[in-house]
């Protein structure tokens, strides 16, 4: 078996490891995938929660200081959601905190349908992102892009989808091994509720067998996987239809197809036996071979972070708490994942989730967040890590989380001079040389960009001018002229910038000071390293 389909196995396998969590049988009276599907149906309520990584540290003697500071900073970093508020499935919001080794940081989070608002504390303003907006700029790339109507449809329909989908999962998901309920007093809200306590362990190495007890029970699934296929043909084919349109009108040739295959997207019951039929040949064969090829893939696989993975080093242990309305109101889970690269100086990672639900399907009002003031959208900017940073006050403690504890703006710079400034076939737009003041000189927009800056030229000035909104700073350089500008002031340059090559050459010393970075010089091998921390 080649190495990508054990890929799409091993995939499959990790989310068969969550499903497996919600087994088909009923255990003890308890009817656990019932309560998963019954999440599915409120339409309102109240929660809290948090997500929690633990680094358990192995041989760290091979570890640089910065490599050891990020493992310091991120160990036990906990995402906290405090109260969060759901008033329908359209209207949501959060109140939280990111908390780490020095300190918290609150947030705020507001969702309205695709439309995302978040408030970080030390942020200049909300930051916005409209999910539809931005598929709608992918799509108006694209010559197919799908309508904004057809898109809330297909939003709408898959939102619909969703519980049946999940119950045909739940349905054919075998139970783990250890699989063990209990009747136990529990408090959600600082209300003690009598529950059932559903307790499940799985290790990675159960996962080969939970898939193949999955796949086969698809496979005897006849009428719920028939189901499930006219449900996503209703969901499907409108769109494929609307796309087969768009293409078809915008195409000099005719977009046509076969007539047997849109007998196919015109007759829903052929479509759905056609797919059935398919599925069922492929689930039949690999399930005939199934044993030969684990066997085989597993005893060739080299990789040992896979191997680790698939191994009783892989550890998920649940509780689900669930109350006598058949509502899960309680969950607490720890997954352990081994790391075998040593020179990470890291064995595993644990993470630890719990949360707790109440309200439900009570009257619930989410908070809003103020934007009077303005937003920052994403949809219309994607914003890089230079530029998200300043959308962040500097003494924030989240920008300094950002740029002084995980160094997201840390940037190493390697170049090669170009040893003879007069030879043409090797001057190019990237090497810097070094002139006849003995300056070393620097492509302006090239090492600028590289930087996060921005770079305009303006032909009837001949200037060139350098934004650099994370070190707040307006450089000015005019060609073949030595006095330049920084932020409105006058500053003498050790040689004029010139053109050469349809490129623009500044001092390098002085462009990479002023974007905020150190420069090295190496004379062995004639190269230059510009540093950002």
């Amino acid at each position: 078996m080649q190495r990508k389909r054990f890929t799409w196995w091993i995939s499959t396998a990790l989310v068969i490891m969550l499903l497996a969590l919600t087994g088909c049988q009923a255990v003890q009276g308890l009817d656990l995938g019932q309560a998963i599907q019954n999440s599915t149906t409120i339409q309102s309520a109240e929660s809290k929660g948090s997500l929690q990584m633990d680094i358990i540290t192995g041989n760290t003697d091979g570890l640089s200081a910065d490599e050891k500071r990020i493992i310091d900073v991120l160990n036990h970093v906990k995402l906290e959601l405090k109260s969060a508020k759901m008033q329908d499935k359209q209207h949501i919001s959060v109140d939280g905190a990111l908390t780490y080794s020095k300190g918290s940081i609150p947030f705020q989070l507001n969702v309205n349908g695709t439309k995302f608002t978040i408030h970080i504390e030390g942020a200049k303003k909300p930051l916005f992102f409209d999910l539809m907006g931005a598929q709608a700029g992918l799509a108006g790339s694209s010559s197919a892009g799908l309508s904004s109507d057809m898109q809330q449809q297909l939003l709408k329909k898959a939102e619909d989808l969703w519980p049946s989908l999940l119950k045909f999962f739940l349905t054919n998901a075998p139970n783990p091994e250890h699989f063990a309920v209990s009747s136990v007093s529990e408090p959600v809200n600082s209300e003690i509720l009598s529950m059932q306590k559903a307790h499940i362990e799985m290790k990675g190495n159960e996962l080969v067998g939970l898939l193949k007890t999955f796949l086969t029970n698809i496979l005897a699934d006849e009428k719920g996987m028939k189901e499930l296929i006219g449900q996503l043909y209703d969901v499907l084919v409108p769109v494929i239809k609307e796309e087969m349109k768009a293409s078809s009108s915008e195409s000099e040739f005719s977009s046509e197809l076969p007539d047997l295959m849109m007998s196919y997207f015109d007759n829903k019951t052929l479509a759905v036996e056609f797919v059935y039929t398919t599925i069922q040949q492929f689930l039949r064969k690999a399930l005939d071979e199934w044993d030969e090829n684990m066997q085989e893939t597993l005893s060739s696989v080299s990789d040992s972070q896979v191997k680790a993975l698939l191994s009783d080093k892989t550890i998920l242990k649940t509780d689900f708490f669930i109350d006598t309305d058949k509502q899960i109101r309680k969950v607490n889970a720890e997954l352990t994942l081994p790391i075998t690269d040593v020179s990470a100086g890291v064995s595993a990672l644990k993470f630890t989730y719990t949360s707790e639900i109440w309200n439900i399907n009570k009257p619930v009002t989410a908070s809003v967040i103020d934007t009077s003031g303005g937003v920052l959208n994403l949809s219309e900017e994607p914003a890089n890590t230079d530029s998200f940073l300043t959308y962040f006050n500097k003494d924030s403690k989240f920008y300094s989380f950002l740029r002084e504890d995980l160094k997201i703006a840390k940037k190493d710079i390697h170049l090669l001079m170009n040893q003879d400034s007069d030879d043409e076939y090797e001057f190019d737009s990237s090497h810097p040389f070094i002139n006849e003041d003995q300056v070393s000189m620097v492509p302006v927009r090239f090492i600028s960009e590289r930087l996060g800056a921005e770079v305009k030229w303006n032909a009837a000035s001949e200037q060139i001018t350098v934004k650099d909104e994370l070190n707040d700073k307006t450089i000015i350089l005019t060609l073949n002229s030595k006095t330049t500008s920084v932020n409105g002031s006058p500053v003498q340059l050790d040689s004029a910038p010139i053109l050469k090559n349809g490129s623009t050459f500044v001092p390098l010393r002085f462009i990479a000071e002023q974007l905020g970075c150190k420069v090295g010089f190496d004379n062995k091998t004639g190269s230059v390293t510009i540093t950002r921390e």
